[in-house]
């Protein structure tokens, strides 16, 4: 499990990175267009890319952090082995099968953008697209992964409070 930790801890210090970077490519793009009346072709493409990247490789982290939105009007009040069997209960039935079919479909989708060496219609510049919708089934094997490591604390949490009962 600290491995999972660790690669997530490292992809999530790598979403961060991203995080200037997208703001630079947004400024200067702005400054460009309303300033000096002269819009780059290339803004959109990288901006997306760039936010794609930062949101899916951030998940992972996320996660292990426990930051992700939960509803918590009885999740917060509930002992500690009830809020594990919660999620134990979720990462089962709602978690799981998701992140498994995303890594499925996911990777055939990637797979089938790297054969056709697919480029982006959505400006002129066109870039190639295939390198970034690879992105989408590597972070969710690596939110998938964390999900395994959440899960395993989940039982041990149950375990561990069994035996104070």
């Amino acid at each position: 499990m600290g491995f999972i930790d660790g690669l997530n801890k490292w992809a999530g210090k790598l979403a961060a990175w991203m995080v200037p970077m997208l703001i630079l490519e947004l400024v200067y793009d702005t400054c460009a267009r309303y300033m000096f009346n002269a819009p780059t072709e290339w803004s959109y493409d990288v901006s997306y890319m760039l936010y794609g990247a930062i949101f899916m490789l951030g998940a992972g982290y996320t996660l292990q952090k426990d930051k992700h939105v939960r509803i918590e009007t009885f999740y917060e009040k509930a002992s500690a082995r009830t809020r594990a069997i919660i999620d134990i209960v979720g990462y089962l039935l709602f978690f799981f099968p998701v992140m498994i079919a995303l890594v499925w479909y996911g990777s055939g989708f990637a797979l089938k953008s790297w054969k056709m060496l697919e480029v982006s219609g959505d400006s002129m510049w066109q870039p190639p697209i295939y390198p970034f919708k690879t992105l989408l089934p590597v972070a969710a094997l690596l939110l998938l992964s964390q999900g395994i490591a959440q899960f395993v604390r989940c039982l041990k949490n149950l375990g561990a409070n069994s035996a104070d009962d």
